[in-house]
């Protein structure tokens, strides 16, 4: 992981609590507002991230991203990553104009982060449009099970793991 001094200068107040950001969305949700929510790591932001972002932003009202914590990115990716640390991920997408809210989830995967943040959509690549996996497969069930909807932008796929191979 790359080291940064002073990490605390890497604030925005777009970045919240888990527990506030289930507040928040229940709260939106109450006056018609559509909450569109995207999940991953975002370990090296990169122009496909800001499109899906951004593309993400015009399916809904008020867009999350959550982003999974330095522990499960270390989990599903391996050793040396997350390359830029949870506060600093959090920060660069959370200064996208199209992200209003960013928070980081301590889950191993979006299936557990639907459930409690209950959003109106779980937005994914189109990479995952077709894709008939278990994870894939049990992230729609649970967008289902709380009354939203799974919805995809329309840019492929560019990934971190395959950048930095």
């Amino acid at each position: 992981m790359l080291p940064i001094k002073n990490i605390d200068e890497y604030k925005s107040d777009k970045v919240v609590s888990f527990k506030k950001a289930i507040g928040i969305i229940s709260k939106l949700k109450s006056k018609n507002k559509k909450v569109g929510l995207c999940h991953g790591g975002f370990d090296l932001l990169h122009a496909g991230h800001v499109k899906h972002f951004e593309e993400a932003k015009k399916l809904c009202d008020v867009l999350f991203v959550s982003i999974t914590s330095d522990r499960f990115v270390r989990i599903r990716k391996g050793s040396g990553r997350p390359i830029f640390n949870e506060k600093l991920r959090a920060y660069m997408i959370a200064s996208m104009e199209f992200v209003d809210y960013v928070v980081v989830s301590d889950f191993n995967t979006g299936i557990e982060v639907i459930k409690a943040l209950k959003p109106s959509y779980y937005i994914k690549g189109i990479d995952y449009s077709n894709k008939n996996d278990p994870e894939i497969g049990a992230e729609r069930d649970a967008i289902s099970s709380v009354g939203g909807k799974i919805k995809y932008t329309k840019y492929p796929k560019m990934s971190t793991t395959e950048i930095t191979k």
